[in-house]
Parts: C-alpha cells; structure tokens; sequence
C-alpha cells in the first residue's frame, strides 16, 4: 500500500513529471511537485491532483544549484516529516553536432540530467533513510542504450544516470534504499513536441514493434510499480519503456 507514503518529483509540472505526480496521488502517495520556472503549471498540476482527493505541495528550485537543493529537502522535512519516494525527473534536450559543439550546450544538459540527479539524491538520503520502503526512480532515455545524431550531451547525460544508479543501488543498499532507472523511449511530451516534427513521430510508431510512441502514463504506470512492494526485489537496473524500438 502507498497510502500515507510521500514522494518528490522534480520536473513534475507537466509531460512525464506531471504524469507521474498525478498516478501516484491516485495511488494515495502525498506528493512534492519541483519546477523551476512555470509555477502557474505547477499549481494546475496540485490543483488536479486535490481534486482527485489527495496531497500536494509545490517548491521552486534550480535543481542544478546544490543550495536551492538543500533548501528544498529543508522544506520538505519541514511540510512532510518524511519522504519514501524520490523521482529524478527533471531533463532537458538541446540538439547538438559534434563537429559544431558549444560547450555550453554540454554543461546545460550535463547539469540538469545529470549533475542535478546526484544532488536531488545527496539530500535525499537522510530522510529515506527513514523510510521503510524506499525508493528513488532516476528518468533517463534510451539513449543511454542507442546513440542518436545531435544528442552527444544528451547520450553521454543518459549513460551516466543508469551508472549513477547503480552506484547508488550499491552505496545505499544498506539502508534499504532501493535505487532504478526507467529510460523511456520518444514519448510525446512538451519538451519533445517542441523539438521533433510530426514526420519524427510517425517514422517512430511504423519502426516501433507496438506500433506507436510512449505516453506519460506508460512511464507514470512503470514508476508506480517500481515504488510497490511487489518490486521490492528489482535494484540498479534500468528499464526500457520504449515499445521494443530497441529490438
């Protein structure tokens, strides 16, 4: 059961965030939704989730600053008491060719999808450690599996979060922590949405051994089973929730 548990989303304002937010106050989770920027968002996604009968606050914070990060699980302890469920959502995608890199497009993706999960993760620990069933579900991509054109910082980031993982998996094993990685494939959020055409999405449902591209709810439906009892036993590992493209 989830009831009573709490749970931090970063990015949780809208697509895959959001989607994960909203699943698991279903499931009766109390949750903390981050953004850094849209708080009008954020405050829809909280309204939605107390419409549906259950628990939400929101914070702002630059996840890729480590003082607004502490400050955030400063707030959360204070709000909540405890915390049994870390989401590292947040993530960005900047089109990037090698031959034409700015190496400021690398330190952005690298801060954010990267850099920014060990931290969110760093002041987690002292109040998972608290919990009896706890969890922390790092998001990546399957190009932490499958190199992409114009995605150097963006594949390099994903490698390095399912290896964050497993180091975590391994360090915090003693307290219990259970610690996975979800990569999904394209699923059609805002971030993507702005950066691929429409002819990128349907060239990926007709390649796609499912026959479509992944939702929000695919990846919120995978974390809400992640965070169960039932998967207790699941730790370092890196899912695909892609459809099969991989295959």
């Amino acid at each position: 059961m989830k009831q009573n548990k709490t749970a931090l989303i970063t990015g949780g304002s809208s697509g895959i965030g959001k989607s994960i937010a909203i699943r698991l106050a279903k499931e009766g989770v109390k949750v903390c939704i981050n953004f850094s920027k849209s708080k009008d968002k954020a405050l829809e996604v909280k309204k939605e989730i107390e419409n549906l009968g259950g628990i939400a606050i929101i914070y702002k914070a630059d996840i890729t600053q480590e003082d607004q990060v502490e400050g955030m699980f400063e707030f959360l302890s204070s709000e909540f008491g405890t915390l049994d469920i870390l989401i590292n959502n947040a993530g960005i995608y900047i089109p990037d060719f090698i031959e034409t890199h700015d190496v400021t497009t690398w330190d952005a993706v690298m801060n954010l999808n990267l850099k920014a999960k060990l931290l969110c993760t760093k002041y987690a620990i002292p109040l998972l450690k608290k919990s009896s069933e706890a969890r922390i579900i790092n998001i990546a991509t399957r190009a932490a599996s499958q190199s992409m054109e114009e995605s150097s910082a963006y594949c390099c980031a994903a490698t390095g979060i399912v290896m964050l993982s497993k180091v975590s998996a391994l360090e915090l094993s003693k307290y219990s922590i259970k610690v996975n990685t979800i990569s999904p494939g394209l699923t059609r959020t805002p971030m993507t949405e702005a950066v691929d055409p429409d002819e990128e999405f349907d060239n990926y449902a007709k390649k796609n051994p499912s026959g479509r591209v992944g939702l929000p709810e695919d990846i919120a439906n995978t974390v809400n089973f992640l965070v169960s009892q039932e998967a207790e036993f699941i730790n370092g590992e890196n899912i695909n929730v892609s459809g099969g493209i991989l295959l």
